[in-house]
């Protein structure tokens, strides 16, 4: 039966357990490369404020300390990511298709390594507290194509292979898994949603999904694998189905 790689959907980055463990190091030298800028900026705000006779500013301007030591801790990890994952692909570019489920295979060896790379940024982009920095600027910056004028901030999006149009509205909790799991088989395919698509809350989007322009899902329904959802009609259902 087909499920999601992680059912635990907390993460649009999840890692086979066989493979975490080996390229550990890789994710701690992504974390280490990513707060240096933090030291260097920490240091020079030491070396600006903390001295006789203006202590008291040091502590007022603390705060925006804070919040611009946050955000550049996630502006570097989102960095080092991108080139680290840039010369991943050009080693093996990322493609789609249906691949052995084994650390062998180089299409799910890759599609693992990936994860690795893109795991620290995501995660501590989760914390922002403004939650569209996450899809709509650090997804698009891994190469997912999110257009204008959506809304899709409390969903759940795989972080490649997925393009969605303008004027989309992802309902809360809803998914868009372009990953998955059918046994020993690794499936990876793109999902493309369309122009004014309405997606209600605690959808599922399965690997493959099309959904043309001007078409709505109703909560709570799932679509199947590669499944097209004709444009200008209502889905729903488990799997979805034309209403």
């Amino acid at each position: 039966m087909f499920q999601p790689a992680s059912l635990k959907g907390d993460s649009p980055t999840p890692i086979d357990e066989r493979f975490r463990n080996k390229y550990l190091i890789l994710y701690f030298i992504i974390i280490i490369l990513s707060v240096i800028p933090c030291v260097i900026f920490e240091y020079g705000y030491l070396g600006i404020f903390w001295r006789k006779g203006i202590y008291l500013l040091f502590f007022l301007l603390l705060p925006l300390n804070i919040i611009l030591i946050i955000y550049l801790l996630q502006f570097s990890a989102i960095l080092i990511s991108f080139l680290f994952l840039t010369v991943v692909k050009l080693i093996y570019p990322p493609k789609e298709g249906n691949f052995n489920r084994n650390i062998k295979d180089k299409d799910y060896f890759y599609w693992n390594l990936r994860n690795v790379v893109k795991k620290w940024p995501l995660f501590i982009i989760a914390s922002n507290p403004f939650p569209w920095f996450k899809n709509r600027f650090t997804l698009r910056f891994f190469g997912v194509k999110i257009g204008k004028n959506g809304i899709h901030d409390n969903s759940w999006i795989s972080s490649e292979f997925v393009s969605i149009g303008k004027n989309v509205i992802i309902g809360m909790n809803s998914t868009l898994l372009s990953f998955g799991i059918e046994q020993d088989k690794f499936i990876l395919n793109r999902i493309v949603v369309e122009d004014n698509v309405l997606i209600g809350a605690k959808c599922v989007l399965l690997p493959g999904t099309h959904i043309k322009h001007n078409t709505k899902l109703s909560a709570h329904s799932y679509t199947n694998f590669n499944e097209v959802l004709e444009e200008n009609s209502v889905y729903m259902g488990h799997p979805a189905k034309l209403k």
